[in-house]
């Protein structure tokens, strides 16, 4: 696959990454829109004709399905039980429905009904507490309440009649769902604080590794719960349909959260077949609402739709970690814990299929579990992961001033090296010579010297690597004044590349060190040949010298060839080259230098 169509597929994931997160915040904010509606307005009518009073127990009651025409399914269920001939102060009739609508009769008198208001597109009422104060005068009257169920699968669903005060039924309540109240609120806690690390790293411009998908994530699924448990009624007696659609909501586009928060750590074949989901279920949830609002199809109806795209976006994240850790071994530090998903899986699962059997998804923990694991396991590995990255992001900059100090010195002692006292006397005793024998030869020598000291000099402020083409010519300075004081040496260029990048006085001090420590032990003459050349891989420069060579077993010693040392320490963390060096008494000296192709270019 060539670069321009490896590039042009990494844009349409990116492409597909944000159509599936614009999609999902549209449909966030048409939930949001609809919450809010349902807040501001009246959703259904209360009559009410009695007071706070006493109340105390109902025993025998009878039941019996009535046809009802204007019921939404045809029929109703009507209660009937006389009261006790003795009532006691502050008495109260309380029951529990759920998507059913409620008369209540106290002698043929209607004292109570619930129903929508009409002025709305909602069909039912969601759940709610009903609680009808009783009078002493109603000793021993008939009660007859009718309950209207809203959709047919509650046409069978039977209603408990409590007594009791107000508040025991209320801590009754919530001893009965304190665990899904613990756990849900531990949801809501946990996910405000992984949003609020996740808004700090943000601010600090650095990436917040979906930890805030994690939190949002966190914070809906524990809203689901908190609204959907039979405690909840007592919190918000006069929204019981705003607290059913918060809960519908969040189980809708809950799992899109979820999802998101995976993607960083996944390969971009799996984080597009996740992008194509969450793009089905915002434009699902979407077409719902609408339907909801224009069409009167209540998203209640069509709950089924929702728990399927739930299990199809689990299987689908199950199936994209198993796939990662088999496809992408190596990739373990950052996957996500497949055993962690797993879990999470099977409690959601186990939720769905127990809502099947039972008929309520009241006191259904199995999801809630399992996803308040995988959330604290996957949001504190995030966080030391964070911390780790951290570490090593501190220690890597570290390093990067140590090399940086280090290379700095490195040049300086490269430079000062090179301007050692007795060359310079050297070269300035030769211009004072030809001065008055060849002056033409002394003034291109002057030229050639200055050169030579500029390029020293600048080298102090240029950190950057240089064309060889630099080098070389910085090197033809140096070796034009040593031909000036040693006409009888050759020093040949054979360059065949020099468009490529090279830490400055790198080749000029190997020339020098080949005819101070080669050359000049000869009798007479000698030869140095700086050549360069390239392959597919690699870029070489070579100085050799026909010298009288050296044992190399010398150079263990670095304290001794602080030059060797400088060059070799720039060539590795300038440009990943190397330097080595082959010789032998007698047989002349090799420096090879070699800088890969990509760092060089």
């Amino acid at each position: 696959m060539s670069d321009s169509q490896i590039e042009s597929k990494e844009k349409n994931m990116t492409g597909l990454s944000r159509l599936s997160l614009i999609l999902s915040a549209a449909a966030v904010i048409m939930l949001l829109a609809v919450l809010v509606y349902l807040c501001m307005t009246d959703n259904f009518e209360l009559e009410r004709s009695r007071s706070n009073a006493d109340f105390t127990v109902v025993r025998d009651c009878k039941s019996r399905e009535v046809k009802d025409a204007d019921a939404p399914v045809g029929v109703h269920k009507e209660y009937t039980f006389t009261l006790q001939d003795t009532l006691e102060t502050d008495t109260c009739l309380a029951f529990y429905t759920v998507h059913q609508y409620v008369e209540i009769y106290i002698d043929g008198q209607c004292v109570y009904q619930l129903r929508p208001s009409g002025k709305s597109f909602i069909k039912t009422i969601g759940s709610n507490w009903t609680m009808i104060p009783l009078y002493r005068e109603d000793a021993g009257k008939e009660i007859r309440v009718n309950i209207i169920p809203v959709y047919r699968s509650f046409r069978s669903r039977e209603v408990e009649f409590l007594v009791g005060s107000r508040l025991s039924i209320c801590m009754d309540r919530l001893h009965k769902d304190y665990p899904q109240l613990l756990l849900s609120g531990m949801a809501i806690f946990v996910g405000i604080i992984f949003l609020c690390i996740a808004g700090y790293k943000l601010f600090h411009k650095c990436s917040d590794e979906g930890l805030a998908s994690l939190g949002l994530f966190s914070v809906m699924i524990g809203l689901w719960r908190f609204t959907d448990m039979r405690f909840t009624p007592f919190l918000a007696p006069g929204k019981p349909v705003l607290m059913f659609y918060i809960s519908v909501f969040m189980l809708m586009i809950g799992i899109v959260p979820l999802i998101k928060s995976t993607e960083e750590r996944i390969h971009k074949s799996s984080s597009s077949i996740l992008d194509w989901y969450c793009i089905a279920v915002a434009l699902l949830c979407i077409v719902q609402l609408l339907l909801q609002v224009f069409g009167g199809i209540d998203l209640r109806e069509n709950i089924i739709i929702t728990h399927f795209m739930i299990a199809v976006g689990t299987v689908l994240l199950v199936g994209s970690m198993i796939f990662e850790r088999i496809k992408y071994p190596g990739n373990e530090e950052d996957a996500v814990n497949p055993k962690a998903v797993i879990l999470l899986a099977a409690g959601v699962l186990a939720d769905i299929i127990s809502f099947y059997i039972r008929k309520t998804s009241s006191g259904l923990l199995f999801s809630l579990l399992a996803l308040l694991i995988y959330i604290l396991f996957k949001g504190v590995h995030m966080l030391f992961s964070h911390v780790e990255k951290e570490k090593q992001l501190a220690e890597k900059e570290r390093m990067l001033a140590e090399n940086e100090r280090r290379l700095a010195e490195s040049r300086i002692e490269t430079m000062i090296s090179q301007i050692r006292p007795h060359f310079i006397y050297n070269t300035l005793g030769s211009i004072e010579q030809l001065c008055e024998l060849q002056p033409e030869t002394a003034a291109k020598l002057v030229h050639n010297f200055s050169r030579y000291l500029r390029g020293n000099f600048s080298e102090l402020d240029n950190p950057a690597p240089i064309h060889l083409s630099q080098e070389i010519e910085h090197t033809k300075y140096y070796a034009s004044i040593e031909q000036v004081r040693f006409p009888d040496i050759e020093i040949i260029f054979d360059l065949k590349a020099s468009d490529f990048l090279i830490p400055a006085l790198s080749v000029q001090p190997l020339v020098e060190n080949s005819i101070k420590h080669g050359l000049m032990k000869l009798d007479k003459g000698g030869t140095v040949t700086i050549s360069s050349f390239e392959n597919d891989t690699h870029y070489y420069v070579s100085v050799k010298d026909n010298g009288v060579g050296f044992d190399t077993s010398i150079l263990l010693d670095e304290r001794k060839h602080i030059g060797l040392r400088n060059i070799r320490s720039r060539l590795e963390s300038m440009c990943s080259g190397t330097l080595t060096v082959e010789s032998a008494p007698g047989s002349g000296t090799t420096v090879f230098i070699m800088i890969p192709r990509e760092v060089g270019k």
